[in-house]
């Protein structure tokens, strides 16, 4: 299972302090514990993600244990500019979160920001037949994170499973 975390909430995953943080502790649990990766991309994100230091250096550790999936950036810019053209409203401030969406084709976002809720789950952004993503947004979604929700690009790849084969 893989999960796209909005900026927005990184300190209410990854800090255990945090004031909300009881709330997004399922999140981190699965990530650490179970079979969750961090799914991200696109020059939006990685901006993002540098001007919190602490978190790009916690990224990195995920990425050493394989528990981040990195989306081709130039594939996630296109998308985004193609959504910011299809909507101009003052809302619409995470269009770099749906495309990521678009391009990995990840099924949860985690996110406490209300109002892009609308534009996450707008059909009319996304092709005909895919699978809208669920909000992560509270304790009470926890039931979102399982492994019938793993998108292919977290997936093992058949080279992966050989692999483990092997090792057993």
């Amino acid at each position: 299972m893989c999960i796209v975390i909005d900026a927005n909430t990184f300190s209410s995953v990854f800090k255990t302090n945090s004031s909300d943080h009881n709330d997004f502790h399922p999140v981190l649990e699965w990530i650490c514990k179970g079979n969750g990766k961090i799914v991200y991309g696109g020059s939006k994100y990685n901006e993002e993600l540098r001007s919190t230091k602490k978190y790009n250096k916690l990224f990195r550790l995920f990425d050493a244990q394989r528990k981040v999936v990195k989306i081709n950036d130039q594939e996630v810019d296109n998308e985004q500019a193609r959504l910011e053209n299809l909507i101009d409203h003052r809302d619409f401030d995470d269009p770099h979160i749906i495309a990521i969406i678009i391009v990995s084709r990840c099924k949860i976002v985690c996110s406490k920001d209300a109002s892009a809720y609308p534009f996450i789950k707008d059909k009319a952004l996304y092709s005909r037949g895919f699978e809208r993503p669920r909000i992560y947004s509270r304790s009470s979604n926890a039931d979102l994170l399982c492994d019938k929700l793993i998108a292919d690009c977290c997936k093992p790849t058949s080279k992966t499973k050989e692999l483990n084969m092997l090792l057993s």
